[in-house]
C-alpha cells in the first residue's frame, strides 16, 4: 500500500492482513488525511517469514508512521514482487535443507 505524507513523501506498507487487502486499504484509510492505494500484493504461505525479512531488509528506511510504514525508492516499490519470489524461493529451499531453519 501507499500513501503520499503532507510533505509529499511516498510511503508504503509492508504488511500482512488476514483479509481482503482492499477492506484492509479501507480499514486504514478511516481516519486518515492522506490516500492510500493498494499497489502490489504477494500471496505465500511462508507470509510471516517473508514479512520479517522485508522489515528487516529496510528497516533502515522506516518511518515514524505508526504502523509498518517505509520511505522506500521507487525502484525498491517497483521490484517489491520480485523481491518477494526470490524470498520466499530462499525460504522454501531453507525450510526443506536445513532442519533448524523454522
Amino acid at each position: 500500500m501507499c500513501q503520499v505524507d503532507i510533505v509529499g513523501e511516498e510511503l508504503y506498507k509492508i504488511g500482512i492482513s488476514k483479509h481482503d487487502p482492499e477492506k484492509r486499504v479501507k480499514s486504514l484509510q478511516t481516519g486518515n488525511p492522506n490516500r492510500i492505494i493498494l499497489i502490489k500484493k504477494y500471496q505465500s504461505p511462508n507470509y510471516h517469514k517473508i514479512e520479517r525479512w522485508l522489515h528487516r531488509k529496510f528497516f533502515i528506511r522506516k518511518t515514524r508512521a505508526n504502523g509498518e510504514w517505509f520511505a522506500l525508492t521507487h525502484e525498491q516499490a517497483n521490484s517489491f514482487l520480485q523481491e518477494c519470489k526470490s524470498i520466499d524461493s530462499t525460504v522454501n529451499y531453507l525450510l526443506s535443507e536445513n532442519p533448524f531453519y523454522k
